[in-house]
C-alpha cells in the first residue's frame, strides 16, 4: 500500500516560507547620540550593524530622519558621520541591510536645541555633462565643515543648487562670503552669496554673467574686487576675463578685458599678496601676469614661460597653488609629475628651482593619454607649509612630499592610498590646514594632516556620501572659511 500526504501550500508558498526561516536579522547598535537625548546641529550619528546569520556581512546602513527621509547612507558595517537637522523634535531611524536580504532597525528620538557655529564650508560642483549628450545634472552642493568635528563635513540642508551647464571649476573669495562658479559648457561665471549661519547659496543679481568662451578655472583677487576667469577652447582667442565686483555683488566686465594668453589656459592662482596672476596653459607654458588697477593684466618679462620636462607626453599642468608668496608649483597630469618655482619677491617672475619637476608616480608613459593619466590630478599645501600633496587619481593614491622651506625643493615622503580608492578630482585643505579633503569612489574622504611628519590618517567619518544622479560626477571643491 502507497500512501501519500497533501499539503495545502503551492510551491512558491513553499518557497516564501524556506526564505523567511533562512533569513537574517542585522543588529543595528547605535552609541550616537543616545536615545531621547537633546543636541546640537549638525548631530553626530555613530553606529555599527552586524548579522550573525548571514556570512557575507552587512551592506548597507543608513540614516532616517524621519520616515522615508534618507538623510545618510554608508556601504558597509560602521557608520561614522554628521547630519544637519533645523531645530525640532525627530524620530530618526538606523536601518541596516545585510548581503542575505535581513534587514534591521534601531530607533533612536531626539530633540535639536541649537545650532553649533560652522568651521567653515566645503561646496562641490557635479555635472553630468559630455559634447555627445544633454547635460540634466549641473549643480553645486555645500557641506558645513563641523566645528571640533576633525575636519568632518555635514551636507547643508539647502541641498544641490542649480549652475549653468558643466560647472567646471569654483573658488571662494578671501572672506567666505561668496562663491563663483565657472560653467564650461555654457561659457559664463555664476556668482552666489554665502549666508555665514547655514552655507546656504542664494544667485548674486544678474546671475549668471556671460564669458563667451568656455570656462575651465576661476579665482578670486584677496581683496575680493576681481574675479579672473580662464577662458579656454585651446584656439586663438583664449585668455584672462577680468570681472569688477560690484557693491550688490553683480559682476562687470572690467577695462581692456579680455587680456591674451597663449592657447588653452587651464588652471590659475592669485599670490597671496594680490600683486600678481598665475596661469598653466595646456600647451606646456606657465603665464605671468601683475595685478593693477581695475584688475587689469600686465605681463612679467619674459611671460609666457616654456615649461620643461614634459618629453613626449608633455606637461599640461592641471593645477598651480602658492599659499606664501615665494614657490609656485603645477600638477603636470602629461608629465606625471610636480613642477616648482621660485617666485621674485621684487618682480614676481617664477624661475624653475633645480631639480624641478619632480616625479609623482612613474613619469611619462607615451603610451597614455595626458587626458587620461591624471597622476597628479591637483594639490594641497597643509597649513604649516611643510608639506606638499599630490592627489593621483589614475593609480588612485596620494603622493606626499616635503618642502624645503628655504629652496621651495620637494623630498618624496610616501604615498598613501585609501580602500575607497581615489578619483581624478579635487584635493583641497580645510581652512585651518589641518585636514585634507579628497575625491575618493565612496565620496568625500578626510584626512587629517600629521605636521611632524606630513603622514594622512583617514577620518572615521570617511567617505562622505556625495549625491549623485544621472551618472554626474564632481568636478572641484572650494573651501570657504568660516564668516
Amino acid at each position: 500500500m502507497t500512501w501519500s500526504l497533501r499539503i495545502g501550500l503551492n510551491s512558491a508558498s513553499i518557497l516564501f516560507l524556506a526564505a523567511t526561516a533562512l533569513a537574517s536579522t542585522p543588529v543595528v547598535t547605535v552609541t550616537s547620540p543616545a536615545s531621547n537625548a537633546t543636541v546640537d546641529a549638525p548631530v553626530h550619528f555613530v553606529a555599527t550593524a552586524t548579522s550573525p546569520s548571514c556570512s557575507q556581512g552587512i551592506s548597507a546602513i543608513r540614516i532616517y530622519s524621519a520616515p522615508g527621509v534618507s538623510a545618510y547612507t554608508v556601504s558597509g558595517g560602521q557608520l561614522n558621520g554628521y547630519i544637519s537637522l533645523a531645530n525640532g523634535a525627530y524620530n530618526t531611524t538606523v536601518v541596516a541591510w545585510d548581503n542575505c536580504g535581513g534587514v534591521g532597525s534601531a530607533p533612536v528620538a531626539i530633540t535639536v536645541k541649537a545650532q553649533s557655529a560652522p568651521a567653515g564650508f566645503l561646496y562641490v560642483t557635479n555635472s553630468n555633462w559630455s559634447p555627445n549628450t544633454t547635460s540634466t545634472v549641473n549643480n553645486v552642493i555645500g557641506y558645513t565643515i563641523v566645528a571640533g568635528g576633525k575636519g568632518a563635513l555635514a551636507q547643508t540642508l539647502q541641498g544641490p543648487v542649480t549652475t549653468n551647464i558643466f560647472p567646471l571649476s569654483v573658488a571662494s573669495d578671501k572672506g567666505g562670503y561668496r562663491l563663483y562658479v565657472g560653467d564650461y559648457a555654457s561659457g559664463d561665471v555664476y556668482a552666489y552669496y554665502i549666508y555665514g549661519n547655514d552655507g546656504y547659496l542664494y544667485p548674486v543679481p544678474g546671475s549668471p554673467f556671460p564669458v563667451n568662451r568656455s570656462v575651465t578655472a576661476v579665482a578670486v583677487h584677496p581683496s575680493g574686487d576681481y574675479v579672473f576667469a580662464a577662458r579656454n577652447e585651446d584656439a586663438a582667442g583664449d585668455g584672462i576675463e577680468v570681472f569688477e565686483v560690484q557693491s550688490d555683488g553683480s559682476l562687470v566686465q572690467a577695462p581692456g578685458s579680455p587680456y591674451a594668453t597663449e592657447n588653452g589656459p587651464r588652471t590659475m592662482v592669485v599670490d597671496p599678496s594680490g600683486k600678481y596672476l598665475y596661469v598653466g596653459d595646456d600647451y606646456d607654458y606657465l603665464e605671468a601676469f601683475k595685478i593693477g588697477a581695475n584688475g587689469s593684466l600686465t605681463p612679467l618679462p619674459g611671460a609666457p614661460y616654456a615649461m620643461t620636462g614634459g618629453g613626449e607626453c608633455g606637461v599640461n599642468p592641471n593645477d598651480i597653488i602658492d599659499t606664501v608668496g615665494t614657490h609656485l608649483y603645477t600638477a603636470d597630469r602629461g608629465d606625471n609629475s610636480i613642477s616648482g618655482y621660485d617666485i621674485n619677491s621684487s618682480t614676481g617672475v617664477p624661475t624653475q628651482i633645480s631639480g624641478s619637476p619632480w616625479s609623482s608616480e612613474g613619469g611619462c608613459d607615451p603610451y597614455v593619454l595626458p587626458s587620461l593619466a591624471f597622476d597628479p590630478f591637483s594639490l594641497a599645501i597643509d597649513g604649516t607649509g611643510k608639506f606638499l600633496y599630490g592627489l593621483n587619481g589614475d593609480i588612485e593614491s596620494i603622493s606626499i612630499f616635503k618642502i624645503n622651506q628655504s629652496t621651495g625643493a620637494l623630498t618624496w615622503v610616501q604615498d598613501t592610498t585609501n580602500t575607497t580608492g581615489m578619483q581624478p578630482g579635487p584635493i583641497r585643505t580645510d581652512p585651518t590646514g589641518n585636514y585634507i579633503y579628497a575625491t575618493g569612489n565612496g565620496g568625500i574622504v578626510v584626512y587629517t594632516i600629521n605636521h611632524s611628519t606630513g603622514a594622512l590618517t583617514a577620518s572615521p567619518s570617511s567617505p562622505i556620501p556625495v549625491p549623485e544622479t544621472g551618472n554626474a560626477y564632481w568636478t572641484s571643491f572650494a573651501v570657504a572659511p568660516p564668516q
